[in-house]
């Protein structure tokens, strides 16, 4: 048995890490769970979730930093998958999300 020591800072970060990510699964599983079109958001929901502007939105798309497909009907929808990846990448954490900042 290895035993590791390790600075009670560092231990707080990965709990914290641990907390965020638990929490984005449950809020992610029940977005989905409510959702009828499986796991593609519109952009009006993008845009309240990540507190953006559709300009915004429109920028992220254009420069690929957020995927995204078209619909039969033409219209834009974005899988869930992409917006939990963006924000990933981009640190943005999600109890800030829900915080509205």
């Amino acid at each position: 048995m290895e035993v590791l020591l390790i600075e009670k800072e560092t231990l707080d970060c990965i709990l914290d890490e641990h907390e965020l990510l638990c929490n984005m699964v449950i809020i992610l599983a029940n977005r989905l769970r409510r959702k009828e079109t499986d796991d593609l958001m519109t952009s009006a929901e993008v845009c309240d979730f990540l507190h953006i502007g559709k300009t915004t939105l429109q920028s992220l798309r254009n420069s690929g930093k957020i995927g995204y497909i078209r619909i039969d009907d033409g219209s834009v929808r974005y899988p869930v998958t992409e917006i939990v990846r963006y924000m990933e990448q981009n640190g943005i954490q999600l109890n800030r999300v829900a915080n509205g900042e």
